[in-house]
């Protein structure tokens, strides 16, 4: 007799046949997907038993996963009718995180379904659907433990790989932001030991000079990406593109650049992603304009030692992973790492190389670290007004571009929690900016939003000239064409003011006002004798009653009003 609510129980034969089915089933997708067990690879420097990835020669294409998944779209269109179905209406239609809900994703449903099933398994069962394959992942951390792959003595990026393992699995982590994760980090990986491979095998890479690489640091959401963008007019400077980055080696050659086959594999890559989720990169855009042939941040190049920018931020601030990163010690191996992705870039190039980088989140952080590898770094400061910049941050640290990795729900729930994480970011960038600036001024240009956004060009031209550089005709004229919007990236136009009323209400939506934001970034920026100072103040005002607070803050923001 069939149990109650269960539409059909297999009976003898019928369960035989399922059974065999199953079995079938499971024969031909090892057969197509498994492949035959391959002997265990030598290393060819010692003999012994080796990981696959030490094989690599050349970076891995971490798009091919994404490229196979538009060969599905027309198996699984069919069961998008399923959506129409008025009875799974609460289950296929549910919004997420991301942008999976809307109508023209194919394989929304599929994502949300996923997630959803997930969920109720880890919460009501002990167990996930969706699990990383611990095993598979830390083999590949005990590799880069290995001599030949240690960046400096007491290289840690295993060690940080490894919590950013255990943050992976953190609770508010959604079963597709596991699969994302686990291909992203696997992917930054291996394409670590491909570099050090390519190197190991062409020695004279590393001896190709970096010499005075334009770097632009401060807080982000200051106009960096602009003046970024301004500066890669100047055909004399190297700017890293985003294909590039995304597959750095072999070398891009200049007489094959436009042509390289790697372009082809992301804008692939792109497209395969555009059917899966139509809207994701549109809205991405509008807060970061990204794409094969725009230049790009470099932040992914210490990705390879576990150090990471925007996908960090998909962490829990007080996981094990968010804490290692903070520390500024033990990060020499990322900028090591770093250094050496940019010499294979450059080795096919002209001599010398100048490189036009921005990555504001990771090197003002540690500017240290950046400066004991680049001694003599030309640092671009951008500044903005803090009500104009944290809450436009926030905003996009909470976009579809980090909470698609998160379970639906938990995006509201997190909002003022990582608000906070950000103006503690803020204030560390402005504290090491401050502390760097007592030694290292010299090799500073500030850069202030409104005097960029007033005359662009009076604002390079003095920059030029701090770092002695010449401000060539072909330069300034390309310069000149980017403004008046015709130039090469010129469609970015998320640099129009923005309303502060919309940002102070975010602000007070997360518990903070303008004016302690601003107190606190202001106390952040001072040199490291005064700053300490004004926390003592602050504090003795705290503990001196409501008058003295007042008093004291009341001043505090009035200097802030006259120093912006």
């Amino acid at each position: 007799r069939p149990r109650r609510g269960c539409p059909w129980r297999p009976r003898g034969r019928q369960g035989a046949m399922l059974l065999l089915l199953l079995a079938l089933l499971g024969a031909a997708y090892r057969f197509l997907f498994g492949g035959r067990r391959a002997e265990a690879p030598k290393d060819p420097d010692t003999g012994e038993p080796a990981h696959p990835i030490e094989l690599l020669e050349h970076a891995p294409n971490n798009y091919e996963l994404v490229q196979g998944v538009d060969k599905l779209l027309p198996l699984v269109e069919w069961l998008n009718r399923l959506e129409d179905w008025p009875p799974l209406h609460w289950l296929l239609r549910a919004k997420d995180n991301a942008l999976w809900h809307t109508p023209d994703a194919p394989l929304g449903w599929i994502f949300r379904v996923l997630n959803k099933a997930d969920d109720w398994c880890d919460r009501w069962l002990g167990f996930r659907l969706v699990r990383i394959d611990r095993a598979a992942f830390l083999a590949k951390c005990r590799v880069l433990e290995k001599a030949k792959y240690q960046q400096c003595p007491g290289d840690e990026s295993a060690h940080g790989f490894r919590l950013m393992l255990e943050a992976c699995e953190a609770d508010h982590i959604s079963a597709i932001g596991r699969v994302m994760l686990q291909q992203l980090i696997n992917g930054w990986i291996d394409t670590r030991v491909a570099l050090d491979n390519y190197v190991r095998a062409h020695p004279d890479v590393e001896h190709v000079p970096i010499k005075r690489p334009i770097i632009i640091i401060g807080c982000p959401r200051t106009a960096s990406t602009f003046m970024h963008k301004l500066l890669a007019q100047d055909p004399n400077l190297r700017k890293p593109h985003f294909w590039e980055l995304a597959i750095p080696s072999p070398p891009p050659d200049p007489a094959t650049y436009d042509s390289d086959p790697r372009r082809g594999w992301v804008i692939q890559g792109f497209k395969s992603f555009d059917a899966i989720s139509p809207h994701f990169y549109e809205d991405v855009r509008k807060l970061h304009y990204f794409g094969v042939d725009e230049i790009e941040e470099d932040s992914v190049l210490v990705h390879y030692a576990a150090v990471l920018a925007m996908h960090g931020i998909a962490f829990s601030a007080d996981s094990e992973y968010a804490k290692w990163q903070r520390k500024t010690a033990g990060k020499e191996a990322a900028y090591r790492m770093h250094k050496k992705v940019l010499q294979i870039l450059s080795c096919k190039w002209p001599q010398p190389v100048q490189w036009l980088l921005k990555a504001p989140t990771i090197h003002s952080v540690f500017l240290e670290r950046l400066l004991e590898t680049y001694p003599d770094a030309c640092l671009v400061v951008t500044h903005r007004r803090a009500v104009e910049v944290l809450p436009s941050w926030c905003k996009f640290v909470l976009s579809p571009m980090v909470a698609s990795l998160w379970k639906h729900g938990v995006k509201t729930e997190l909002r003022r929690a990582k608000t906070l994480e950000q103006l503690e970011l803020f204030e560390r960038i402005e504290r090491t900016i401050a502390r760097v600036r007592a030694t290292h001024g010299a090799q500073m240009f500030d850069v202030h939003y409104e005097e960029l956004m007033a005359d662009p060009m009076a604002v390079v031209g003095r920059c030029y000239a701090h770092f002695g550089m010449t401000l060539k005709s072909e330069a300034r004229e390309a310069m000149e064409q980017f403004i008046a919007g015709r130039g090469k990236g010129s469609q970015n136009k998320h640099f129009n003011k923005v309303s502060t009323r919309d940002h102070a209400d975010f602000l007070e939506a997360c518990g903070l006002s303008v004016e302690e934001v601003e107190e606190r970034l202001r106390v952040a920026r001072l040199p490291p004798g005064e700053a300490d100072k004004a926390n003592g103040k602050a504090n003795g005002h705290a503990n001196g009653g409501t008058n003295g607070h007042a008093n004291g803050s009341g001043n505090g923001h009035g200097a802030t009003r006259n120093g912006h």
